[in-house]
C-alpha cells in the first residue's frame, strides 16, 4: 500500500509543482516575514487568514523558494506524500491492529481520493494538520499522552480547527493530553513574539482577527454548514437548480443563522446520546468519536474547502472495517456500508473529471460535499452508539492490540 502511494505521488509531482496554487500565498507571507514587512496589511487581500505562528512555517517555505520555486513545491509535495503514508499506517494500526488487509486501506483511500488529491493539486496544508492531529491522538491512545497533546497543540497553533480536539480530550478527561496540548498551543502561538516583538505581535493578532471577521463567500467552493444554509435560506438557491457561482457574498439572513444553530444543536445532542460512557482509548468507539469531532470541526466553521475533508480518511476507514466485520450485527454493518455509499455518491464521486464540470458545479451549489460529511458524521455516531463504551470495538484482534 505504501509503495502504491509513493508511486502515485511520484507520478503527480511533475504536474503539481507547475502550479503555484495556495502555495504561492504561503511563500508570499514568508517573503514578508523575511523582509521584515507587515504579514497581514501588506499581503494581497484575502491571502493571510492564518494565525501569526503559521507565518514562521511560511518563512521556511520562502527560503526554499528563493533557491527554486520548483524545489520548494517538490519538497512540499514529498512531505505531504510521506505524511499520507504515515496517516495510512496509523489508521491501519488503529483500526485493524498488526494485520491490515490491503482493501482495508485502499478502499477508504479511494473513497476519500477527491479530498486527498485536492491537497496535492492545490499544495495545501490540510494533510499536514491531519497528520499532526491523528498522530497526537494515536500517541495519547498509546499512553504517550503529553507527547500526543503537544502534536495536537502544534496543529492548533498553525490553524484553529484542531482546538476542537483539545476540547474533546478535556471532555473525555484525558487531562495530560489536554493540558499538554493547551500549553503547547499557547507556547507555539506566542512564539512569534520572539521574532516580531510584543507590540508588533499584538498588532498582528488584531489584524488576524479582523481578517477572519471579514467573512467568507458562500459560493459553491465553500462547503461549510453555514454556507449551505446561506445558499438555501439566505439566497433562496434551490439544490440542482441554481447555476454554480463562486463569488456569492454572505446574505446575513437570520433564517440561515438559526438553521446553523439548530444543526449544531442536533449534532451535539446526537453526540451526547451516542457517546454515553467513556470508551477505551484507541478502541473503535474512541475512533468513532475522533471521527465525529474532526468532521464537525471541518464543516461547522465559516469556511470549508473540499480539501478540508481529508479528515474523512478516518471515518471512511472505520466504517469500511465495520461494514466488513463479522462480529457486528447485520444492521450495524448495513448502516456503515450505507453511510459510505451515500457519502461517496454525494461528495466523493461528483468530481468535474468524472461527471463533467456543469453537473459537478451544480452538485457543489447543492452542498453535496457538506451533506456527504454530515452523512459520515451520522454514520460514525450510529456506530458509536451500537458499539457502546464497554467493548469499544468488536472482540478479537483490532485497534492497538499489540500496543497494549
Amino acid at each position: 500500500m505504501s509503495g502504491a502511494v509513493v508511486a502515485a505521488v511520484a507520478l503527480g509531482v511533475p504536474v503539481w509543482i507547475q502550479r503555484a496554487a495556495d502555495f504561492a500565498g504561503y511563500v508570499r507571507v514568508g517573503e514578508l516575514v523575511l523582509a521584515g514587512r507587515d504579514i497581514y496589511r501588506e499581503a494581497p487581500p484575502g491571502i493571510n487568514t492564518w494565525p501569526p505562528f503559521f507565518s514562521l512555517l511560511c518563512a521556511v517555505l520562502a527560503l526554499l523558494s528563493e533557491v527554486s520555486p520548483y524545489l520548494a513545491r517538490g519538497l512540499w509535495v514529498a512531505l505531504n506524500g510521506a505524511l499520507l503514508v504515515l496517516v495510512l499506517r496509523l489508521l491501519g494500526r488503529l483500526v485493524y491492529g498488526p494485520a491490515t488487509p490491503a482493501a482495508g486501506l485502499l478502499v477508504p483511500l479511494l473513497l476519500t481520493a477527491r479530498y486527498v488529491l485536492g491537497n496535492f493539486e492545490h499544495l495545501q496544508v490540510n494533510l499536514v494538520l491531519f497528520a499532526l492531529a491523528l498522530g497526537g491522538l494515536y500517541l495519547d491512545a498509546t499512553r504517550r499522552e503529553a507527547a500526543g497533546g503537544v502534536l495536537i497543540g502544534l496543529a492548533a497553533a498553525l490553524k484553529v480547527m484542531p482546538l476542537a480536539l483539545l476540547a474533546y480530550l478535556a471532555l473525555r478527561r484525558r487531562w495530560r493530553a489536554a493540558v499538554a496540548g493547551g500549553a503547547a498551543a499557547l507556547v507555539f502561538s506566542l512564539s512569534p513574539t520572539l521574532l516580531f516583538g510584543a507590540g508588533r505581535f499584538a498588532g498582528y493578532l488584531a489584524d488576524w482577527r479582523a481578517a477572519v471577521a471579514t467573512g467568507w463567500a458562500v459560493g459553491r467552493m465553500n462547503q461549510s454548514v453555514p454556507a449551505m444554509w446561506d445558499r438555501l435560506l439566505g439566497h433562496g438557491l434551490w439544490p440542482l437548480v441554481a447555476p454554480p457561482t463562486d463569488d456569492l457574498a454572505a446574505s446575513g439572513a437570520a433564517a440561515a443563522r438559526v438553521a446553523v444553530s439548530v444543526s449544531a444543536a442536533l449534532v451535539a445532542a446526537a453526540a451526547l446520546v451516542a457517546g454515553r460512557g467513556r470508551p477505551r482509548p484507541g478502541g473503535w468507539a474512541a475512533l468513532a468519536e475522533w471521527s465525529a469531532v474532526l468532521l464537525a470541526a471541518a464543516t461547522f466553521g465559516p469556511v470549508a474547502w473540499k480539501s478540508y475533508l481529508v479528515v474523512a480518511l478516518l471515518p471512511n476507514t472505520l466504517l469500511f472495517a465495520a461494514a466488513r466485520s463479522t462480529r457486528l450485527p447485520p444492521s450495524t454493518r448495513a448502516g456503515a456500508a450505507a453511510s459510505l455509499a451515500v457519502a461517496f455518491l454525494l461528495g466523493g464521486l461528483p468530481a468535474p473529471g468524472l461527471v463533467g464540470r456543469p453537473l459537478a458545479g451544480r452538485i457543489e451549489m447543492a452542498s453535496g460535499v457538506t451533506v456527504a460529511a454530515l452523512v459520515l458524521l451520522g454514520g460514525v455516531l450510529c456506530l458509536r452508539r451500537r458499539l457502546g463504551a464497554g467493548q469499544g470495538q468488536p472482540p478479537g484482534p483490532g485497534a492497538l492490540a499489540t500496543a497494549r
